[in-house]
């Protein structure tokens, strides 16, 4: 779960609602795939994040009780594999290319992980079921790489916006490498207007969100009692309007 300081307490967006603003910006992307692949590439950028209860699992509470980032270590010497295992289930009862796309992304977060045992061992056979997907499918591995980072780029533009990293008053930064290997630059035009060149978008311009949350508590008791909260808390949206006019 994405977590940012708040004047009232905590902004707590989902990985799911994260994912899905991600699928929204993929949709809307100018890049030519047949159907067959397009549709699971859309469903896997949507999805590249599910697979556990966020807001009731014991390590998205930091020591302090506090809500965890999702990039905050825990400092917990267990591996814990349930989620990997559980979205990667997930990924293979849908499709080969769900599961390709699934397998690579994770694969890419670990990188910083690797030295665990438990993980290096998952990893290494991932890496072996995804050259067999890869041969299944009757692609090669340049093409996998090309979806990959089509699923990579609209992670990282969603999660620029999620964690409000988009610089102000129009000074831009650099998003991720384009599915063609291009390098996007995206900044604001306006306050919730967003811009990006070169452009990469069917459309001129279309309207995206994110739903939120803001616990006015900055420390919980249990992960039952901040999980009961985010059960209780109403639902808040924001909207962003792409705009290349």
């Amino acid at each position: 779960m994405i977590v940012i300081s708040h004047q009232k307490g905590w902004k707590i967006i989902n990985q799911r609602s994260h994912g899905l603003l991600a699928a929204m910006i993929a949709y809307q992307y100018n890049i030519d795939l047949p159907n067959h692949i397009l549709v699971p590439t859309l469903i896997a950028i949507a999805e590249h994040d599910d697979g556990v209860e966020e807001t009731a699992k014991q390590q998205n509470l930091t020591e302090a009780g506090a809500p965890r980032h999702f990039m905050v270590s825990n400092d917990s010497k267990k591996t814990d594999l349930s989620q990997k295992l559980s979205i990667m289930e997930i990924a293979n009862s849908k499709s080969l290319i769900n599961a390709l796309l699934t397998s690579m992304h994770i694969d890419f977060i670990s990188q910083s992980k690797k030295g665990d045992e438990k993980l290096n061992s998952f990893l290494k056979e991932q890496a072996k079921v995804r050259s067999e997907i890869i041969k299944n499918l009757e692609i090669d591995k340049k093409y996998a790489e090309r979806l990959y980072r089509f699923v990579e780029w609209c992670d990282a533009l969603s999660l620029l916006i999620c964690m409000d990293k988009i610089q102000p008053e129009g000074r831009r930064m650099e998003i991720s490498e384009s599915p063609d290997g291009d390098i996007n630059e995206v900044f604001y035009k306006a306050d919730k207007v967003i811009s990006i060149e070169p452009w990469v978008f069917k459309n001129k311009t279309f309207k995206v969100f994110y739903e939120y949350k803001i616990l006015e508590q900055l420390k919980f008791n249990s992960i039952t009692e901040f999980d009961k909260m985010c059960k209780e808390t109403k639902v808040c949206r924001e909207e962003f309007v792409f705009s290349n006019d």
